[in-house]
């Protein structure tokens, strides 16, 4: 194993020794929804997706002419909503009437993935990207919005994660294609979706013995620069 482990370290140096390393500026929004075991489904199939941004940096560090490591550092976040929806008959006109509760955690996320490049002929060049995602969770917070013509939000309180005991570190498995161009001899544009499943569960639910994560996916774009 350790004869492995320094092949595997050699064989890395070796490539970022003479790669072009690149870094690159990410920004993309996305979905973000909870997923969970078979004793609380009945309550996640109720719970609606909500709407996600992430920022970023990302390292392309090339191994081979088609295999890269792309490790990274991003701010994200994850969570959920739940709405209660009725009508009421307004001079003849059933108007909806509602209301919504979005419960978001923020992340700072360390991402370490590897980017396969596909063989093409043309200036733009594809590429899969695949590896786990490491994440430690910032802050929390539940905001309640009520809604009938126009929704508006009503009460924002922040969660105390030690409180409730969730488990700030989490880990998640990314999978994701994208492409990539170039604008000069030092400078390259890239656009991403990616999807993420959570393999870590923070969060224990009181009373039901069953625990919660996340999932969710992200379109993004950004821009790199050669560093050497």
């Amino acid at each position: 194993m350790k004869l492995q482990l320094l092949a595997l370290f050699t064989f890395l140096f070796a490539g970022l020794a003479t790669a072009q390393t690149s870094l690159g500026i990410y920004g993309g929004f996305g979905q973000s929804n909870i997923r969970s075991g078979d004793a609380f489904d009945g309550v996640t199939d109720q719970l609606d997706q909500i709407g996600t941004a992430t920022f970023g940096i990302t390292a392309e560090l090339p191994l081979t002419p088609v295999i890269s490591l792309r490790p990274g550092l991003e701010y994200t976040s994850r969570g959920a909503s739940i709405g209660i929806k009725e009508s009421v008959d307004l001079g003849g006109i059933n108007l909806p009437v509602g209301a919504r509760a979005k419960t978001r955690f923020d992340y700072v996320e360390a991402p370490l993935l590897i980017q396969l490049n596909l063989p093409t002929q043309s200036a733009i060049q594809p590429y899969l990207i695949a590896g786990p995602s490491l994440g430690y969770a910032t802050s929390g917070r539940v905001t309640t919005a009520a809604k009938a013509l126009i929704e508006l939000d009503l009460y924002s309180s922040s969660i105390n994660l030690d409180a409730i005991r969730y488990d700030r570190f989490h880990v998640a498995a990314v999978g994701g294609v994208g492409a990539k161009a170039r604008l000069g001899e030092k400078a390259g544009v890239f656009f991403e979706a990616r999807y993420q499943h959570g393999l870590s569960q923070p969060y224990d639910v009181p009373f039901i013995r069953d625990k919660v994560g996340f999932q969710g996916w992200n379109i993004g774009a950004g821009v790199s620069f050669a560093l050497n």
